[in-house]
């Protein structure tokens, strides 16, 4: 990289990564360590250099090494691939949007830009920067997306909102972006009261690493039916195939077997919970998250158990409230407003009846 020789550097970049699908977590870890550094240096080509360190944290070493530069260059990309759409126009005549995988046209890209610069005074680097980010984003992204399942990255890395903020710009552009800013919002350690609206019992839960509300749903219908008596008699438990699929087993389903939904949940202020949202989007009600857990209303199914495979979910049955405590929980809650598609559904076939 430092010689600028991109055919040497593949070749190493295959030989390195051969090398460490054998190497033990200290040992990638000592690599990751020295890859720190040289991240704040790469672009272009070199940013293979990323997921090189993205593979050697998902074959175990830790990404802690990481938490500075990559969060930092990710975000870097991510604003000047934002800008990319608005200088290319000026610096090719109108030309359409170059491919993003064609990594050959990179070197026309960035000359093209870099001309554009010396004609209206600005900076080469900037032009340098900007033009690389095209190509170059997605390999930033996806080594973020595999440090960012790990708990102990997104508690200490730097820059998180402003990797939310670039990622949220870039979701409907790119398939990355939209799962990096996902990992962005993921809560950690966080309450969660769950109030059954029928027998009017309540629970305490803390829940981490859940990456969107399916996968919520399916947890929380087993923390709630595995105790030994179940926390909350009556409610269906769900089978030990979908739990494995929304913690850490395989993360797909046969579409013949499918997850099925043993309740719908609204949220403190009587909004619908829906299943593809996360949740960080359940408003908390005088500082809590809580969701009111409603008759499910048919069936609803889906095949993914958790949206990222690295990401290992927590969710804590904490106790069982006091009748008294969860009464106070309900009277403050606001009742449903029953809009989602399975009420209205239900709701217009008593009508036709």
């Amino acid at each position: 990289m430092e010689a600028g020789d991109h055919a040497g550097f593949a070749r190493q970049l295959s030989r390195v990564s051969g090398a460490a699908r054998y190497a033990d977590p200290d040992e990638l870890t000592t690599a990751i360590q020295y890859l720190a550094p040289v991240l704040g240096r790469a672009g272009g080509l070199f940013a293979k250099t990323a997921l090189l360190a993205g593979a050697f944290v998902e074959w175990g070493g830790s990404p802690l090494p990481l938490r500075q530069v990559l969060p930092r260059r990710t975000v870097a990309a991510m604003e000047s691939c934002a800008l990319f759409p608005e200088v290319w126009p000026l610096a090719s005549a109108g030309l359409p949007l170059p491919d993003r995988a064609d990594l050959a046209a990179m070197p026309g890209v960035t000359g093209a830009l870099v001309r554009l610069a010396r004609r209206r005074g600005l900076a080469e680097a900037s032009a340098v920067q900007i033009a690389t980010s095209w190509f170059d984003v997605d390999d930033w992204l996806q080594s973020l997306i595999t440090a960012m399942a790990l708990r102990e990255f997104r508690a200490v890395m730097a820059d998180r909102d402003q990797v939310r903020d670039g990622a949220a710009a870039l979701a409907d552009e790119l398939l990355a972006a939209h799962w990096v800013h996902g990992l962005s919002v993921v809560l950690d350690d966080e309450p969660l009261v769950a109030l059954d609206y029928a027998s009017r019992r309540g629970f305490h839960l803390t829940m981490s690493g859940i990456g969107d509300n399916f996968q919520l749903h399916t947890l929380l219908a087993d923390r709630l039916t595995s105790g030994t008596p179940p926390a909350l008699p009556g409610l269906e438990p769900p089978r030990r195939s979908w739990v494995a699929a929304a913690t850490d087993g395989a993360r797909r389903l046969r579409a013949a077997d499918p997850i099925l939904r043993r309740f719908r949940l609204f949220d403190g202020h009587g909004a619908y919970v829906f299943p593809e949202g996360r949740p960080a989007d359940i408003q908390p009600l005088d500082g809590t998250r809580v969701v009111i857990l409603h008759p499910p209303l048919g069936r609803f199914a889906w095949s993914a158990g958790r949206a990222y495979r690295h990401m290992t979910p927590t969710l804590t049955l904490d106790r069982i409230l006091a009748p008294a405590e969860a009464a106070r929980w309900l009277a403050r809650v606001s009742p449903a407003q029953q809009t989602d598609l399975m009420a209205v559904h239900r709701a217009a076939g008593s009508t036709a009846r």
